[in-house]
């Protein structure tokens, strides 16, 4: 495939997945989670054809982790791959000192909500 056409298909997966991305904060937002971090290949503007949306999302909720991602995913209802975590913030607190995953989401990652402390 030539290299103006694979880059066509970059751009098109970028804005397919920017456009979902913004759909599903906004609804993300009115659920209220604390936050949402987007981390992977769309964070580092790294997409590719097969991309697809990474968010860590941090919410107060009192559901087990399995029940936290069944929840969201029912309400996000995702036109596109969405890989989602979800943690309560002390759990998130926990990870960020021990889980270099986390860690490395975090620091690469991207804050594109975060709930207001009044």
């Amino acid at each position: 495939m030539p290299a103006a056409e694979r880059a066509a298909l970059r751009t098109q997966r970028r804005e397919k997945l920017t456009a979902e991305l913004k759909r599903i904060v906004s609804i993300l937002a009115e659920t209220g989670v604390n936050m949402v971090i987007l981390f992977g290949s769309l964070a580092g503007q790294k997409v590719e054809k097969h991309s697809d949306i990474d968010l860590m999302v941090i919410w107060e909720t009192n559901l087990g982790f399995l029940e936290r991602l069944d929840v969201l995913y029912r309400r996000l209802l995702p036109t596109v791959s969405l890989d989602l975590l979800c943690y309560t913030p002390e759990e998130f607190t926990e990870l960020q000192q021990k889980n270099p995953f986390v860690q490395r989401a975090v620091k690469e990652g991207v804050v594109l909500y975060a709930a207001s402390i009044h």
